[in-house]
């Protein structure tokens, strides 16, 4: 038996962007409405559906009520499944259209996002893309699983069993020291051979991760000198002689910020790689938009390796 619905995609639309913006204003700039059009979307929902989706304050945005944080997952849900089938439906077009929101870690930023802004939306100029790019794995999982991210860059340590994750490209870390370092130059070293000397650490969520189960793996202690957020700031501690480094990122350029020069030297041995992929939410289908970004990122790997 065919039921009628008494509401409408663009109505769910509207109540994931007001969810995800937190604010009738700014939901209705995101959704090309007037916030009068659009609190009056929000109340005929609400009112076909019986239930009070969010608490309004004047002046202070809206809060989420019970019963419209129960239902926003299954209005996502319906959402992506909707734009999977219209994708379906229209496969014979070339052109996506619509609003598509990429994530990506911070340090695999200007890895992976450069050539999604040029490359990627030139192919697909029907896209209205929008970038979170200086973001760490669990603002990323966070923007995901709160509908205000389509798809997100990251790496694969510790991805949460709430999103599903798609394997990219799979790197092999590296040392880098000053060109000064007796053992610049080398060939491939054991890790071993600089464990008593000072690490600089890269504690950024994942990548301190990737580093301590390189060091645990191989049954190192490492000797953390310094730790930094700024990958780059490693880069010149590390350029200035005071400890060395254990990357994935390869840039271009052995300079750092200060002019001094890292040398890279590879590891030998059975070394953990890291895994860079793209990430959903857990049970969203893999709408178009999301493996035409996926096919174009497997088909523009950076020589030089990823960040982070």
């Amino acid at each position: 038996m065919l039921v009628s619905l008494s509401f409408t995609l663009r109505q769910l639309e509207h109540f994931d962007a007001i969810a995800s913006e937190g604010s009738l204003t700014a939901a209705a700039a995101r959704c090309h409405l007037s916030a009068a059009a659009l609190a009056l979307s929000l109340s005929e929902l609400e009112r076909h559906l019986g239930q009070q989706l969010f608490v309004r304050r004047k002046g202070r945005g809206v809060t989420i009520a019970p019963a419209g944080a129960r239902l926003l997952a299954q209005a996502r849900q319906l959402l992506a499944t909707a734009d999977a089938l219209a994708a379906d439906a229209s496969q014979d077009s070339a052109e996506l259209m619509g609003r598509f929101a990429i994530g990506c870690f911070s340090t695999l930023s200007p890895f992976f996002l450069p050539g999604v802004m040029d490359g990627f939306r030139r192919e697909h100029p029907g896209l209205d893309l929008e970038f979170v790019a200086e973001a760490t794995a669990p603002e990323l999982q966070d923007g995901l699983l709160q509908g205000r991210l389509d798809a997100a860059v990251m790496y694969g340590v510790d991805v949460s069993t709430q999103l599903e994750f798609d394997p990219l490209h799979e790197y092999r870390p590296y040392v880098i020291v000053s060109e000064r370092h007796p053992l610049a130059g080398k060939g491939p070293i054991q890790l071993s051979e600089l464990a008593g000397e000072p690490l600089i650490q890269l504690d950024l969520q994942p990548s301190q991760e990737n580093t301590e189960y390189i060091f645990k793996s191989m049954g190192l202690p490492p000797a953390v000198r310094h730790s930094t957020t700024n990958y780059e700031l490693a880069r010149c501690l590390v350029g200035r002689g005071l400890g060395y480094s254990v990357l994935i990122q390869r840039p271009a350029s052995q300079l750092t910020y200060d002019g001094h020069a890292v040398a890279i030297i590879e590891l030998a041995g059975d070394v953990p790689s890291a895994v860079v992929g793209l990430a959903r939410p857990h049970g969203a289908p893999r709408t178009a938009k999301y493996m035409t970004l996926r096919e174009f990122l497997l088909g523009s790997s950076n020589p030089h390796g990823p960040g982070g």
